[in-house]
Parts: structure tokens; C-alpha cells; sequence
């Protein structure tokens, strides 16, 4: 049986709110983790409070996870050998294989639009590293990502 376990990312950088909600919407993405470690934004139809009402009324399940956000004080590469990103990318894995046994879409989020500025980009890589692929939403036109 072919591996389904396939995890999305997406950067709403400066889209509008409906740009991106078709992006999901257009890949059939089910459910939205937010891996910002604080889902707050100058750009209000982006802070959770708003998430956590506009994606379900389009059928999308939003998750914050925060452990998943890293610090700031060092290196998101450092913060990922740290107890707190182990348990997130744990709970993430989890949660990745659930959707991928109900044939559930999921995409990470955060605020950088090109994944490869982005620590979405070091998360993805770890998932790679699992066995899982990843494909990044970007916008029309946006350079293709390969690292």
C-alpha cells in the first residue's frame, strides 16, 4: 500500500485572509497547525482568536503548537534538540499519521511566506527524515522549493 503520509506547509506572508484560505481550500487541507510560537499578528484576520473562527466555517480544524515555534534566545537548530520541540515534533508525527489514516489533509503554518526563510523549513526537514513527504503552498509565480 503507497505511503500516504504526506504533511503540507503554507505562509500567509502578506496574502490577504482569502488568498490563503484558497490555497488551503484549493489543496483540500482539512486541518491548519499553527507553528508560530505566539499566533499573534499585525495583520488581525491572522491571530488565532480569528483563525479559530474563519477556518472551521470553511470546514478546516485549526491547532496551535507552540512547541513547534522555537524561542528566539538561540538557533531554531539548537531548539531542536531540546525536550519541548521533541514533543511537539512528536505530537505533529502523531497527528500526521491520524490524518494520513483518515485521508486528511494537513498543512503547517507560520507567518514567512517562502518556507525556505522560515523555520516551517527545518521542520520540514526533519519530517523528510521521517519518511514523510512535503509539499509547500506557495503563491502563483513563487520560486519552487527544493533544499
Amino acid at each position: 500500500m503507497e505511503d500516504r503520509r504526506i504533511c503540507y506547509t503554507i505562509g500567509y506572508g502578506n496574502s490577504i485572509f482569502n488568498e490563503f484560505l484558497n490555497r488551503l481550500l484549493d489543496n483540500s487541507v482539512k486541518i491548519v497547525i499553527d507553528v508560530r510560537s505566539y499566533p499573534q499578528s499585525q495583520r488581525l484576520e491572522f491571530n488565532a482568536e480569528n483563525l479559530k473562527m474563519k477556518l472551521p466555517e470553511n470546514e478546516i480544524v485549526y491547532y496551535h503548537y507552540p512547541l513547534l515555534g522555537g524561542r528566539g534566545k538561540r538557533s531554531y537548530i539548537e531548539y531542536m534538540k531540546s525536550a519541548d520541540f521533541m514533543k511537539g515534533f512528536a505530537d505533529l508525527l502523531y497527528q500526521i499519521k491520524r490524518s494520513a489514516d483518515n485521508d486528511t489533509k494537513i498543512a503547517l503554518m507560520c507567518a514567512e511566506k517562502n518556507p525556505r526563510n522560515c523555520h516551517r523549513r527545518h521542520i520540514a526537514e526533519r519530517l523528510e527524515k521521517e519518511g514523510i513527504k512535503v509539499m509547500h503552498l506557495t503563491e502563483t509565480g513563487q520560486e519552487s522549493l527544493t533544499f
